[in-house]
């Protein structure tokens, strides 16, 4: 029997629905499993428990082709010292874009994880809860049904007597897409997804301060800070009393989005979840 750690990051519970899915197959396997929330600021300022697993998956969401900022700052803090380990992603129907090649790129490079595979899962996206209708029925029974085979197919690799190689391609325009984000610039303008409070009537509980993934949200003053909010939406999701959201306008761009990406509904209905084993599977 093996110990496996699923370290992931959810900000509206899709990739959190995933992990357990994932605990539970694990378990049924006959290993242990054990869920590791790093979403709050406060959980990642914990020391990951690294020794205490044989192996590790890791479950990130896709902000903009890329896991959140905070975790990419986050993986070179660790030090696993040639620990094998899988990774997964979860995004709303547009694209994973530059995830699984960087995440894992850091994994290895930056942390010293030996990654052995990548899967990427279809679920809602976190602007649905500013208006917008992006496959709210997902994650459904055939995306949990991938799941459950990634974890066959990743147990099969961890317990491997010898080292599987396990390469992705470098996507398209992969090293413009890093500079461009090291050179992105953080907000000083408030902009449509910078949630706020929109009532007095607040019991506050603070959950949407302490569960902030940045420490951007001050409950006192019921808004984020833009410069450090990510956007993701965990501030909405949680609130018990329904009083922070997004700005209203966001709905209405909604149409300009799919146009943008040149999606429709049918086509982001029609994507399915996927485990990613050929090297190819990954380029933008």
């Amino acid at each position: 029997m093996k110990k496996i750690a699923i370290a992931y990051f959810s900000a509206t519970n899709v990739t959190r629905t995933y992990a357990e899915k994932m605990a539970a197959e694990i378990k049924a396997q006959n290993h242990e499993a054990s869920l590791l929330d790093i979403t709050s600021f406060a959980s990642r300022e914990e020391k990951l428990p690294i020794q205490e697993f044989d192996f590790f998956i890791f479950g990130f969401p896709v902000f903009v082709s890329f896991a959140p900022k905070v975790i990419n700052q986050w993986i070179p803090t660790l030090n696993a010292e040639g620990k094998r380990a899988a990774q997964f992603f979860t995004y709303g129907a547009r694209t994973a874009g530059y995830s699984h090649y960087h995440t894992k790129r850091l994994l290895e490079e930056e942390a010293g994880f030996k990654v052995m595979l990548s899967a990427e899962f279809l679920g809602r996206h976190s602007n649905n809860l500013a208006g917008w209708q992006i496959i709210p029925e997902r994650p459904d029974e055939q995306d949990f049904s991938v799941a459950k085979e990634y974890i066959r197919v990743a147990l099969e690799r961890f317990l491997s007597k010898r080292l599987p190689a396990y390469q992705l391609q470098k996507p398209f325009e992969y090293t413009q897409a890093i500079k461009k984000l090291a050179e992105a610039k953080p907000s000083i303008e408030r902009g449509w997804r910078h949630p706020i409070r929109i009532t007095e009537e607040c019991s506050m509980c603070r959950e949407c301060e302490t569960e902030c993934p940045t420490s951007a949200f001050d409950a006192d003053l019921g808004e984020s800070a833009p410069d450090k909010c990510i956007e993701c939406m965990r501030c909405v999701y949680i609130c018990p009393e329904e009083v922070i959201k997004a700005d209203e306008r966001l709905k209405d761009v909604y149409e300009d989005f799919k146009r943008s990406w040149n999606l429709t509904e049918e086509m982001m209905r029609a994507k399915r979840s996927k485990i990613i084993t050929e090297f190819w599977q990954t380029t933008c």
